[in-house]
This record gives C-alpha cells, structure tokens and sequence, in this order.
C-alpha cells in the first residue's frame, strides 16, 4: 500500500487523534476520579463520625482513656482514615501515626447538654488510600477510554474507506488511467449519486466531455492546417517567380528556390540581407524606395517595373515587382516581396518599339516618333530647332547602281547623323532620302558650325560594296526654329520644307551655302 496514499494518512491522523484524545480523557478522568474520591472519603469520614459520635461522646464526657484508645485504634483500622486523635480534658488520644493531611475535625457535643462540647475527635484521611483507588479506578477508566475509542477510530475508518477514500482512490485511479479526448468516462461510485462525490464525476465527465470536443476541434484545425500549408508549401516552392518574407531593415526571413536561382542569374551571393525592399538588386534603387515609401503610406500594395544588377550578364533581366506590408498579430511589420521575370516581354516590348519608332533599315527615329518628340517638346515649352534635310545626288545613285547601292547610302547618312549630333538630340530619317535632325536649345550659331561639319562628312566619298566604286551625295538643309519662327509643328516642318528648297534653289544656282534658315526666306 502506498505510504502516501489517503487513507493511511486519514487512518494514521485518526488514530494519533484519539491516542491524544485518549490520554487527554484518561488524565481528565483520573482527576476528576481522584477529586471525587477526596470527596467521598470525606463523606465516609462523615460516616464515621456518625458512627463513632455516641461512644466519642461518653468516652470524653466520661474522661475514659481505655475507651477513647478503642475508638481511635478502631477508626485507625477503616481503609479511608490514616490516623485518628480524640481530644477532651486537655487530653489527647490518638493512634501511633504521622499526620500528612489535614485532619478533619469534628466536636463531641455532651449527651445531657447538646450545647457544651466534651471534646474533639479529628480523623486524617488516607492519601494513598485515595490515590490508590483513584488510580485505580482512572485505569480502568483510560483502558475503557482506549478501547472505546480504537473501537470508534475502526468505525470511522472504515466508514471513510467505504464512503469516502474508496471511491475518491476509484475515481482517482480511473482519471489517471483516462486519455483525454478519448470516449471513456466515469461511473458514480455507489451510495454517492447525490453526494459532493457524485457532483465531482459529473463535473469531471463534464470537462472530459468538453476536453474531447475541443481536441476533435483542435485535431480538425491542425488537419486543415497543415493540409493548408503543404498547398502553401507547394505553392511557395514551385513558384516560378522569386517570392521574399522580410523586415523593413531588408533582413531575410523566407525565401522560395526561385529567388536563389534568380541570384545564379545575377551572379550574386546569397546573403540575409540586401538592403531595404532588396535595393542592392536594383539599378535604380532610390526610384523603387520612393515609390514603394508613397504607395505604402497610402496603404496600397506597390507594384513597379525595375531593372536588376546582372553582373557578368550579357542581357538585361527585368522584373514586375509587388510588394505587400505585412502587420503580424504582435503588431511587427513585415514585407511580401514577388519578383515576375518580365525580360521575355521587355525586350519584345523593345522590338515592337523600335518597329513602331524606328526606321528598320538605318535604325533611326521614324516619322511617327519624330512628331510625337517634337509634339512632346512643345507641350514642355523646350526651345528647339527642326532641320529639314532633303541629299542631293541621291537619285542619280539610286537609278544608276539599284536599290541596294541606294540603301547603302541611306545607312551611311544616318551613321553620319548620329555621330555628328549630341545624345539627348533626336536625329530621323523623314521619308525616302529625306532627314529631319531636332536639336534642344541651341542657337543660330551652333546650328550652323553642327551643319557645316556635317555636310562635309555626308560629302565624303563612299565606296559601293557591290560595285567597288566611289560615290558621293550632298545635302539642301532648312531649318525653322520653335517658338521664334512658329508654335505648332505643322508650321515648323513647312517652314523648314520651305527653307530646305531655298537652299536647293540657291545650290542649283550656283550659290555654296550650307542651310537656310526659315526666317531668311524670300517671300
């Protein structure tokens, strides 16, 4: 049995109890016991007296010592008297004995005169006497005490066991052997189905119950669970495009296999951190960290095409990048990150461009493209100046040597113009051999040194790859100036065609000029 069980405990505390309480009684008892035998050998001496009076009486009043003797020698013999003394005529008779109590005394009253006392007879008690039977008597007592209350503590013992220990050691026993969630209950013990007890299993039944519909509950959570997040997984890691969890300060916490393949591309170590919204990836990342900053302090999600750093990459790689703030229950902010590869779709993007904007054959702006910059820099109010130039010769070439030897002239004209003018200047070919050249804020001048060295390197002999013969155009150039000669550019090209043929006009007539300007015309 276990030494810490509950109903050793209960059966060793009862009978600590009532050895205590049995001792406390029997002590109890015994002075209680000894008191009444003090008082009942008080009232035997009482008795005695009584007894002994009449004869006391004649023998003080009659002065006779041999009966005074008898009547001390015969109370000295009773078991209660220690020791008696009778006093009269300044006599005194008593038995052979040491006085160790307070002797009761009694008068001798005369048998003729009831008021005058004779004498005296005193009787001492018997201490050991009393105490002997005293004791004996609270032996008996304590040894029916004991036995009443080991007779007693058996009862409640078992009383306890039965009512009490027993079924709360089942019930006990039967919660540790019970798993929660599962369908085992409790029974109510007998004798305890309106008891505290009963109450317990019903309320512990109770909680079982609860117990296992909260597991099923949690169990079919955690099914979903992690049936959720193997498709997240799933989705997460099969991702063709690079998806990032991370802090505001740029430090990485997630990341799918598509981001590591995306840094092979970029020949770039991974690492934890790569700058704020990854900036390190970028070319332009002061444009990508301005415009995320907008969009989030507008609680929209950011999404913006960049272009990322390929080191060792012998073509751009562009990506769509979303980026989604993230606020966690703990109030900590975090960043979804989504890089979409559009480089596929940016460099088709790029050739449809330069299909709508560019001339195939000498990669230069088209017509369309040419009106729509000059459109632009008027809407801006930029100062710019249209040439119009119109080469000469050129049909000669072209009806003499064919097409192709004419198309190589185009293409040397028009490497001519890019190398003759500045990078944010847009030069064109307009249409068959006809050029236009936009040149931004510069003046009369500067035009004419641009378009003196320019007609001498068009002027420069050019060796047909056909025909290994050399040939050489020239050029007429107009030129009509915004907003000086005209505000609308339908105006400044016919001013320009218009200064253009007074430069052929005067070059047919001898003159050696280089261009006309729209405001030297000749009306």
């Amino acid at each position: 049995m276990n030494k810490s069980s509950l109903l050793v405990r209960l059966a060793v505390v009862m009978i600590f109890s009532s050895l205590a309480v049995g001792f406390i009684s029997s002590q109890l008892f015994y002075r209680l016991t000894y008191l009444h035998e003090v008082d009942n050998s008080k009232k035997q001496i009482s008795e005695l007296y009584e007894t002994v009076s009449a004869t006391a009486t004649i023998a003080a009043y009659l002065l006779d010592r041999e009966l005074a003797q008898e009547v001390v020698d015969g109370l000295a013999t009773n078991g209660v008297v220690h020791g008696a003394i009778l006093e009269f005529d300044e006599e005194v008779i008593s038995t052979n004995i040491t006085i160790i109590e307070k002797p009761i005394k009694f008068p001798l009253h005369s048998p003729f005169e009831q008021d005058r006392i004779v004498g005296y007879i005193s009787m001492i008690p018997d201490p050991h006497h009393i105490q002997t039977r005293a004791t004996d008597i609270g032996r008996d007592n304590a040894k029916a005490l004991i036995a009443q209350a080991a007779i007693a503590t058996f009862i409640a013992i078992f009383i306890c066991y039965v009512l009490i220990t027993q079924p709360m050691v089942y019930i006990s026993r039967t919660l540790h052997k019970t798993t929660a969630g599962t369908d085992t209950r409790l029974s109510i013990p007998d004798f305890h189905n309106k008891s505290e007890l009963g109450d317990l299993v019903r309320d512990i039944n109770n909680l079982l119950n609860n117990t296992q519909l909260q597991i099923t509950a949690e169990q079919k959570l955690k099914d979903e669970l992690e049936i959720i997040e193997k498709r997240f997984r799933m989705l997460f890691e099969s991702s063709q495009s690079p998806i990032i969890l991370m802090e505001p300060r740029g430090s990485i916490l997630l990341f799918n296999q598509a981001f590591t393949e995306l840094l092979k591309k970029l020949n770039t170590q991974l690492k934890k951190n790569f700058g704020a919204l990854l900036q390190e990836l970028f070319t332009d990342p002061d444009t990508l960290l301005r415009k995320s900053k907008y969009a989030f302090a507008n609680d929209e999600i950011f999404t913006g095409e960049f272009e990322l750093l390929a080191h060792q990459s012998d073509r751009p790689i562009w990506v769509q990048v979303v980026i989604s703030s993230i606020v966690s229950d703990d109030m900590k902010e975090y960043y979804q990150v989504t890089l979409h590869d559009i480089s596929k779709r940016k460099r088709e993007l790029d050739k449809l461009n330069k299909r709508a904007n560019y001339d195939q054959m000498t990669q230069l702006l088209n017509r369309h493209a040419t009106e729509k910059n000059i459109q632009d820099l008027i809407l801006n109010k930029v100062s710019f100046v249209v040439i119009l130039m119109d080469l000469n010769g050129f049909k000669e070439i072209n009806d003499v040597h064919g097409h192709d030897c004419g198309d190589e002239i185009l293409i040397n004209v028009a490497k001519v113009l890019k190398n003759s003018v500045r990078q944010d200047d847009f030069p064109c070919r307009w249409g068959g051999d006809e050029f236009v050249i936009i040149l931004k804020e510069v003046n009369q001048e500067r035009v004419r040194a641009i378009v003196k060295n320019l007609l001498i390197s068009i002027k420069q002999p050019y060796q047909l790859s056909q025909y290994h013969e050399l040939v050489s155009v020239g050029a007429s150039i107009g030129a009509a100036f915004f907003p000086e000669d005209n505000i609308d550019m339908q105006g400044l090209i016919k001013m320009a065609d218009k200064a253009m043929y007074q430069t052929k006009s005067s070059l047919a007539d001898g003159q050696d000029i280089d261009i006309t300007f729209a405001n030297e015309i000749n009306d």
